[in-house]
């Protein structure tokens, strides 16, 4: 592998593996990365990218029988080569949606200035009183990319693409040497992701020594900075070069539509729910009249009616910060409507056409099969995979006890059904996070029992998943759509949205700004774009 001539790399990998259980996640990797170098990381899921990164990084060792040597920092100012990073890490700062979903699993009241300040010490939390310099160049990063009014608001209330724009920030605040993105774009909106990529190449150009390393699925969001890529596979490094050769030859995300495959049917155990003609006992499957939101005293969704009727797939679309997750969560029961902001009157209603006389929301919630970033990151990571499939079938987060024959049976065949059955014995701790959001498909087919989900809402969960599984991802849906499994899909990538959905409700600042066909939206959508063109 060829580097940038003179000085020392800030990191060198040689020889490096890292195993958890019988996994081996990397194999044997050699890398130098040399300050000013600027890498795209590309790989199909599972292929060992986030691994390789948190080796880079240093928040994970190699394996002991590895070497000393397989892993040696030389930073500027460091006071020569070292075996860690310790004390220097947050020269090294890693974007990606886990330490994310860290802040909304557990709760914790840190604010977006808080992370940013967390990060001078590559804390979660902030632990004393701060610096008063670093607390200036904390919120100069802030103001620097149009963050300054979310300092003073909790992490855990953030959308997905504000609270990434918060880690971004905290990154970029350190001065680091090297910068690590990990799909650092997924849940963005496309107005935010082209920001997202604009203060990259900016922050490329202020710094030349600045090495940055970007891990994606999606080759056509790359930053604009990038010259060099490295290709992954099965936890090795199987080819790097300048990035133009690298594509030319052909990189694993994209393959051609005969290369991609077709999705297994599932077992015969467990065949596609049959609900097409079955109408919802209501006549409508759910109902949401007038209905608000607000979380600590801020309003996230104000005066919602919405109806989805027996037949009708759905897209939920809007900017970051809409209120799209939001909805889901209403909609599924997680939450509560919240009374008129001035009091007087009744909170507003959700209603499931699909529920039997008597039963409560609580009952009627365990038939909805959810896939959302809340749900991975509130997920007990000491459970195979099997395990984690098998609690959709409780609709709890743990196995208190083991499911039955049938039980069983049941989410083997889903996990064949999304390609997991060679990985049912794996910790979900050791997958990759599009492994994971495909573990959370299958759990969520298992919601209703033997006629699968009544209705099934899917927030973003094509974040993660390569090219190739987003393809049979899609047809995937086709399929569960055509058998009758109504389908609510967020997204933020209208590419991702398979034929079937039919229908969008799009949402801006929390209200309802269009309910109707996909036809008429997208009509709109061109209308709109040739008005401003």
């Amino acid at each position: 592998m060829r580097h940038q001539e003179g000085g020392a790399p800030l990191v060198a990998l040689d020889g490096a593996s890292v195993t958890r259980g019988a996994a081996r996640l990397v194999a044997d990797i050699g890398f130098r990365l040399m300050p000013g170098e600027r890498w795209a990381v590309l790989g199909e899921n599972g292929a060992g990218k986030t691994t390789f990164l948190r080796l880079l990084r240093g928040e994970i060792p190699p394996d002991a029988s590895c070497g000393v040597g397989a892993r040696v920092y030389d930073l500027p100012g460091a006071g020569g080569p070292q075996p860690t990073p310790l004390g220097l890490r947050q020269r090294l700062p890693l974007v990606s949606g886990d330490m994310q979903d860290a802040y909304a699993a557990r709760g914790w009241a840190a604010t977006g200035l808080d992370v940013v300040l967390a990060g001078f010490r590559d804390a979660a939390l902030v632990y004393g009183e701060p610096d008063p310099e670093e607390h200036d160049r904390a919120l100069a990063a802030l103001e620097a990319l149009g963050l300054a009014e979310l300092g003073g608001r909790r992490m855990a209330e953030l959308s997905t693409g504000q609270a990434r724009k918060i880690l971004l920030a905290r990154a970029l605040a350190c001065a680091p040497d090297a910068l690590l993105l990990d799909e650092c774009l997924e849940g963005l909106d496309a107005p935010a992701r082209r920001e997202f990529l604009a203060v990259l190449d900016r922050a490329a150009a202020a710094s030349p020594r600045l090495a940055l390393l970007f891990a994606s699925h999606r080759l056509d969001e790359l930053p604009a900075c990038l010259d060099r890529a490295l290709v992954m596979r099965a936890g090795r490094i199987v080819r790097a070069g300048g990035l133009a050769e690298v594509l030319a030859a052909g990189a694993p995300q994209a393959p051609t539509q005969a290369e991609t495959p077709r999705p297994a049917r599932p077992a015969a155990s467990a065949t596609l729910p049959d609900r097409a003609a079955t109408a919802a006992p209501g006549g409508f499957l759910a109902r949401i009249r007038k209905a608000s939101l607000e979380i600590d005293g801020a309003r996230i969704l104000s005066d919602i009616d919405w109806t989805l009727l027996p037949g009708e797939h759905w897209a939920v679309l809007g900017a970051n910060g809409a209120g799209k997750s939001s909805l889901l969560s209403l909609l599924c029961g997680a939450v509560w409507p919240s009374a008129p902001l001035d009091g007087d009157g009744a909170p507003g209603t959700v209603e499931h056409g699909f529920a039997a006389p008597g039963e409560t929301l609580d009952d009627s919630r365990r038939r909805i099969g959810l896939v959302s970033p809340a749900l991975q990151a509130s997920f007990p990571y000491d459970l195979t995979v099997e395990e984690a499939v098998w609690t959709g079938l409780s609709a709890s987060l743990d196995v208190f006890t083991p499911p039955d024959e049938a039980g069983r049976a049941r989410a083997a065949a889903w996990l064949e059904f999304f390609e997991l059955a060679q990985l049912a014995g794996r910790s979900v701790r050791s997958l990759s996070r599009g492994q994971f959001r495909r573990v959370l498909l299958a759990r969520a087919m298992l919601a209703g029992g033997e006629r699968g989900p009544a209705l099934l809402l899917l927030d973003e969960p094509m974040a993660g998943l390569d090219t190739r599984s987003r393809r049979a991802f899609r047809a995937q849906l086709e399929r569960l759509a055509g058998a009758g499994t109504p389908l609510v899909l967020v997204t933020h990538h209208a590419r991702d949205l398979p034929r079937a959905v039919d229908r969008v409700l799009e949402l801006a600042g929390g209200r309802v700004a269009f309910c109707g066909t996909r036809t008429e939206y997208e009509n709109r959508q061109a209308a709109r774009a040739k008005r401003t063109a």
